[in-house]
Parts: C-alpha cells; sequence; structure tokens
C-alpha cells in the first residue's frame, strides 16, 4: 500500500511512525508533502519518509492520501488536489471541525472520504481514533483506515454526529489531564517536595488509577468510594473539589469544547 501525507506536523509524525514501525506495514511506501521543508527532511532521515514537491504530487503517488493540516489551511489545499486524481485514492482526514459533506462538495463526485479523530496519545500508540464514513466509501476502504490508525492505538465507529462530543471526551481532554497533573504536582512543590518528585508521584497515580478503572471495570465512584475512609483524608479532599465546582468545571469545559467544534463546522 501507498501512503502520503499532506501536511507533516505532530499528528501526522505520530502516524507515520506507527506505520514505519509496524512489521504489517514493513513493505508500505511512505511519501508527504509540508509548506515547511524541515518536517519533511527530518522523517525523510529518521523513517525514509519520501518527500513531495506539492500536495498535487502526493495524490499521484499514493493510494491512500492523509490530510493531516489545520482546518483553516483546508480551503487552500484542496483546489491542489482536487484535478490530482483524487477521485480515484481513499482520501482520509483528521483535521477538527469540517465535516464530510463540506469535502463531498468541494472534491470530484465519487471521492471517497473518510474522516478520523485521533489524538495526541498516538505518539506513544495509546491514541483511541473515531472513524466515520463518506457516502462514497466501500467497506474495504473502510477497513483500509482502520488498519492504518490501529497502527497507533484503538479505532471504533461513531456516526459523524457524534464527533463534536468524542473531540471533546478522548481528543482534546488529554489536555485536562496534563493540566491536573501539573496542578497535583504543584501542590506537592507548595508541601515541600521538589516538582520532579512530585510530577513523577502525580503522573503514576493517574497512570495507575486509570489502569484500575479499566482492569475492574467498576464504576468510577465505586473506586473512589473505595478509597474514601469514613471521617479520612482522603473524603475531606473529594469534598474539596466538589465545594469547588471540579465537576462542573469539567462538564461546562466539554461543553465549550463541542460548541466551539460545532461553530468550525458551520
Amino acid at each position: 500500500m501507498r501512503y502520503g501525507f499532506i501536511g507533516l506536523g505532530t499528528m501526522a509524525g505520530a502516524i507515520l511512525r506507527g506505520l514505519a514501525e509496524s512489521t504489517e506495514h514493513a513493505s508500505d511506501f511512505l511519501c508527504g508533502y509540508n509548506r515547511s521543508e524541515g518536517k519533511t527532511l527530518a522523517l525523510q532521515k529518521e523513517i525514509g519518509l519520501e518527500p513531495c514537491r506539492t500536495a498535487a504530487q502526493v495524490v499521484e503517488e499514493s493510494d491512500v492520501v492523509i490530510l493531516a493540516v489545520k482546518p483553516q489551511v483546508m480551503p487552500t489545499v484542496l483546489p491542489e488536489i482536487r484535478d490530482a486524481g483524487i477521485e480515484k485514492k481513499l482520501l482520509v482526514t483528521i483535521a477538527a471541525g469540517l465535516e464530510l459533506s463540506w469535502y463531498e462538495d468541494h472534491l470530484p463526485k465519487g471521492t471517497a472520504v473518510v474522516r478520523v479523530m485521533p489524538n495526541i496519545n498516538a505518539q506513544v500508540k495509546s491514541a483511541y481514533s473515531a472513524l466515520c464514513a463518506g457516502t462514497s466509501v466501500r467497506e474495504d476502504q473502510m477497513a483500509v483506515a482502520e488498519n492504518l490508525f490501529r497502527t497507533v492505538g484503538k479505532t471504533c465507529r461513531i456516526p459523524e454526529s457524534s464527533f463534536g462530543v468524542f473531540s471533546a471526551i478522548s481528543g482534546s481532554s488529554g489536555a485536562f489531564a496534563f493540566l491536573y497533573m501539573d496542578a497535583l504536582a504543584d501542590a506537592g512543590v507548595r508541601a515541600g517536595l521538589s516538582k520532579d518528585f512530585a510530577l513523577d508521584l502525580a503522573v503514576s497515580a493517574t497512570m495507575g488509577s486509570a489502569k484500575l478503572l479499566q482492569n475492574t471495570k467498576k464504576h468510577p465512584m465505586e473506586l473512589c468510594n473505595m478509597v474514601c475512609s469514613p471521617g479520612g483524608t482522603t473524603i475531606e479532599g473529594v469534598m474539596t473539589l466538589k465545594e469547588m465546582g471540579f465537576e462542573s468545571a469539567v462538564h461546562e469545559a466539554v461543553q465549550a469544547m463541542i460548541d466551539k467544534n460545532n461553530q468550525l463546522a458551520k
């Protein structure tokens, strides 16, 4: 299979490394184009990426084209690939906000478009990527797209109407986790620990708690109650978070991201 990437930022780089390190894709051809040449040359040196001079060349040399540019750049990219035979390829987009109908309106009739929402954890092969298919996508093409993103984690198929909330919960919320762990570490520093040690504790506790939840299949509050001894220290902390609006702040933040996603789709 021949995979071509238009845009070689953080997410594209993670997916390319996933492909390059997968034994199943060891013989695949990987090419890419980026407006700034530095990222292209770096990936050429690291994984053997074949540099392309234009976005149109990526289309011409690939079976599967991955659009990995920002949504605001997309209107300038699509005209470059429209006349390069894109209707004969499988087009995968990982841009936030833009709906399948938008691509289908701007590309030749019959172009197979799959929309995918991965997340930053693709860098450590722990992403959870959602996929949905355009009107011209065959089942075998959908399977190719799923196989591609399984090189960087798990995949699922969801209706496009759920993309906004999926993006908020799975994609963007990683920033919340980083913010939480940094705040926890800072609290440790305030209490006298070194930042490195406090951050190591915060990361270890967060990862361990997530693994416990995943492995036991228990409800999160069931595990929370197991940690909260009557009259103990943990319940004091939990009640303080509740009183300070911890849960409502998360709900409001998720809704804000969904609203922003809906704005991008217009």
